[in-house]
């Protein structure tokens, strides 16, 4: 297994560890649902987002670890000349621009925030469904990331 792999793997292993004790808390009602979503949520996003930049580098095949993942496509370091993005580093720049992962990558709200649509009023708040789904999703690449690579 390569080193980004292994960061990777490593970080997304940490969301789950950090999304357990959030499921916990949730349930155990220490502090009110809003508080502790706030209070693990940036956590979470932050171990996705580096065990994300990590399969990134991994897709690319790059094995010198930079002391920080990227968090986005676009700040991968250039590949060697003739060299290509595999076709799992491009599915995961369009997803960055319109999909899941642009959502990720969003900055979380500081508090609930109540936004306007459609004349109707509607509170957008930090949810572990959410972060839940993210980490299935991330779980998912990391296979794929994962069979390329060593298809290759």
């Amino acid at each position: 297994m390569s080193h980004p792999l292994a960061f990777a793997n490593q970080n997304l292993y940490y969301a789950n560890i950090l999304l357990a004790a959030w499921r916990r808390s949730l349930s155990e009602q220490e502090s009110s649902a809003a508080q502790i979503n706030q209070a693990f949520g940036p956590a979470v996003q932050t171990r996705l987002l580096d065990g994300y930049g990590w399969l990134l580098l991994t897709a690319c095949r790059i094995r010198h670890a930079p002391d920080r993942p990227p968090h986005s496509v676009d700040d991968l370091p250039p590949l060697p000349t003739g060299l290509v993005r595999p076709a799992e580093v491009q599915a995961c720049a369009q997803l960055e621009q319109d999909g899941w992962l642009a959502e990720l990558k969003s900055p979380l709200p500081e508090s609930p925030v109540v936004r306007r649509t459609a004349s109707l009023a509607q509170e957008v708040e930090v949810s572990i469904e959410q972060f839940l789904d993210w980490s299935e999703r991330l779980g998912r690449l990391s296979q794929q990331v994962a069979d390329a690579v060593d298809e290759s």
